[in-house]
């Protein structure tokens, strides 16, 4: 038996929770049409049950569009995901410990609009883009293909902020991790954690946003090997023995060079359906040896207090817009679906959009409104490819639509 922790709006992650039923069955629908490449436009169309129109992870990856991705994409793009982030000490910490390896620091800072003094901001968050792209440029300019599992072996909870604090009051190196599930969301929303527990071997899940890995693969790849040789790290600071895992699995190729992933983790595989880390269950339950209980619970009642705030002043549409682009790669799918996500009734979802002045239809119609135009503005671009493309019944409704 395994006892998984799953994350927000029912995926797994960084909240503890069960996908609804209800909203299984309709991911399990979406999932069936775009496997059998059925993107069509609902006939009868409510307003506020619209089915997904487009699949834009395949748009993305140019499978559906003829030649280069055209450049008004990106722009639509960077407007779903633009609500993404990370947290100030993740930067930090990539920021550093690139300079320490040959990156030029001020340089840097420079693309990340910051100075030095300003990475030391831990409660400040970097955007979506400016995240990955610091890991592109760190890349470059340390020449290390293995940037971040060569940062991941030094990492300090410390990388975690307020929940590397509650790690280390944990009583033991299981509950340490679960609580990275349940409260990674305050680090950042780009990446999930997950856990299975067994009686004998407990599996860790890595899993970067869709989004990211569509935008940028080869940075959500250094950010997984960072957190899978951090956690290995972590952990025998923390227990003060060396732990290792069974085995790690890697969801890309095998690279060219192996040695520092067998050196880190052991027995590794490639190709795998995620990026996991297979522990003996007995060795997750060494004792922390920083533990300490109160500690603990003053740590426990400061994230939830903290998520909380930044739930109440965070924007529904940009929440909405998120889960759009991630969980259903950015098609259209029913308000109901998406109230599910959101552990909402179809009702409140309703009122708390209104409450904001928007509403899931002009949000839903708004994104796809925004691909056409930034497609119809490339030259030699058809409106008839653009209406199939975007799942309007023919090129008329869309023209009616962009007239609206």
């Amino acid at each position: 038996m395994h006892a998984a922790i799953n994350g927000p709006h029912g995926t797994k992650g960084c909240c503890i929770g069960k996908i609804n039923p209800h909203i299984r069955q309709h991911s399990l629908w979406i999932e069936q049409c775009f496997n059998a490449g059925l993107a069509k436009r609902k006939r009868q169309q409510t307003e506020e049950d619209l089915r997904y129109s487009f699949d834009c992870h395949k748009f993305l990856q140019g499978i559906t569009w003829p030649g280069a991705l055209p450049s008004g994409v990106l722009s639509a793009k960077k407007e779903i995901f633009c609500a993404m982030f990370a947290h100030m000490p993740i930067i930090r910490d990539i920021v550093f410990g690139s300079a320490q390896r040959g990156a030029n620091l001020n340089n840097l800072c420079a693309s990340l609009g910051l100075s030095i003094e300003e990475l030391n901001d831990s409660g400040r968050s970097v955007p979506f883009e400016s995240a990955y792209r610091i890991w592109e440029l760190a890349v470059t300019q340390t020449g290390d293909p293995q940037l971040g599992l060569h940062l991941g072996e030094t990492a300090t909870p410390a990388i975690l902020g307020l929940i590397g604090h509650l790690m280390q009051s944990s009583p033991d190196l299981l509950t340490a991790y679960q609580q990275v599930c349940r409260h990674a969301e305050l680090a950042t929303d780009m990446f999930r954690y997950s856990i299975a527990v067994g009686d004998k071997e407990t599996v860790l899940m890595y899993q970067p946003v869709k989004a990211w890995t569509t935008v940028s693969p080869g940075s959500a790849r250094q950010a997984v090997e960072q957190a899978m040789a951090g956690t290995v790290n972590v952990f025998s600071l923390l227990s003060g023995k060396k732990v290792s895992p069974v085995q790690a699995g890697f969801a890309y190729a095998r690279p060219k060079t192996m040695r520092d992933y067998e050196r880190i983790f052991g027995s590794v595989s490639f190709n795998r359906k995620e990026n996991s880390l297979r522990f003996k269950t007995e060795e997750l339950k060494l004792p922390v040896k920083s533990y300490d209980r109160s500690m603990f619970a003053l740590f426990d009642k400061l994230i939830r207090e903290k998520i909380s705030a930044l739930k109440r002043t965070a924007s529904l549409s940009d929440a909405v817009k998120r889960i759009l682009a991630d969980e259903f790669k950015g098609q259209i799918v029913p308000a109901a679906v998406v109230a599910g996500q959101l552990n909402m009734s179809v009702r409140t979802f309703q009122r708390k959009l209104n409450e904001e002045g928007s509403n899931y239809r002009d949000i839903a119609s708004g994104l796809r409104k925004s691909f056409a135009k930034k497609l119809l503005s490339q030259r030699g671009v058809r409106v008839s490819d653009v209406a199939r493309l975007l799942g309007y019944s023919e090129a008329s409704a869309l023209r009616k639509a962009l007239k609206n």
